[in-house]
């Protein structure tokens, strides 16, 4: 589901004459009004751009805040073009728990000594996924966390701060941002479950000879793929699967 919009602003607060400078960051607190332990997805969506004082790449610290971990340090996906940038790690809220999650401007110039002129804006988006189980022989499957949309409260904000030329701090301020949803209670839709079973969907592949003719996208064949070392399949069957079915492509581990 869609949050809010987020603006993340590190630059003089006028283009004109002289002017503080303002640091502004988003904040969002989550609160899980259901009794289980919910696990969320944040990412946080722009238009692609190439600009290195205008994209999330480099130019951001993160912090998630909760009742037993006190601003844990987080970091986010993506690359400078990248229009999608997702926190890792996720995000684990325990029943009637609420976490906070800050993105703040870090320094985003690449040349010592520009004067700050760093800002990013879009949106917000809050993710329920699967939880991920491996069985054999059924292979990896992926488990809704709910078998119904999970009730969370939201409270987006951005909080800025304005700065002198002498790096004084002149005022602050905190302001609420309005929710997608257009009130604070919101349900989050959990991401539907299914089994990854590299034998099923060869036999499918064969069938049907096209891998968009299966009941999942590239994210998540991507989150399949991303999950077998850990899953503890071994990659030889699964590459004989992958041979048999045609598909040119082999599996193998590496050391990163």
């Amino acid at each position: 589901m869609e949050v809010s919009s987020f603006e993340l602003i590190y630059k003089p607060q006028s283009p004109v004459g002289a002017a503080d400078r303002v640091i502004q960051g988003y904040f969002l607190n989550i609160t899980n009004l259901e009794n289980v332990d919910l696990r969320f997805s944040l990412s946080f969506v722009t238009s692609s751009v190439s600009d290195p004082d205008r994209s999330l790449f480099n130019n951001t610290v993160a912090f998630v805040d909760t009742a037993n971990s006190n601003n844990s340090s987080a970091s986010l996906s993506g690359g400078l073009t990248s229009s999608v940038f997702t926190l890792n790690p996720t995000i684990t809220i325990r029943p009637n728990e609420t976490a906070k999650v800050a993105l703040l401007p870090s320094d985003p110039f690449p040349v010592a000594g520009t004067p700050a002129n760093f800002e990013a804006r879009g949106y917000v988006r809050l993710r329920l996924p699967a939880n991920i189980r491996f069985t054999f022989p059924g292979g990896l499957t992926f488990q809704p966390q709910l078998d119904r949309p999970a009730r969370v409260l939201l409270t987006p904000q951005n909080r800025a701060t304005y700065l002198s030329a002498s790096g004084v701090i002149n005022d602050q301020t905190q302001s609420s941002l309005p929710t997608a949803s257009g009130g604070a209670l919101a349900e989050v839709q959990p991401e539907t479950g299914f089994i990854f079973n590299p034998a099923v969907i060869a036999t499918r592949m064969q069938e049907f000879g096209e891998i968009d003719r299966l009941d999942f996208d590239e994210r998540d064949l991507a989150m399949m793929l991303a999950a077998l070392p850990a899953s503890g399949v071994d990659f030889k069957e699964v590459n004989a699967v992958l041979k048999e079915a045609g598909i040119g492509m082999a599996l193998e581990n590496r050391k990163v």
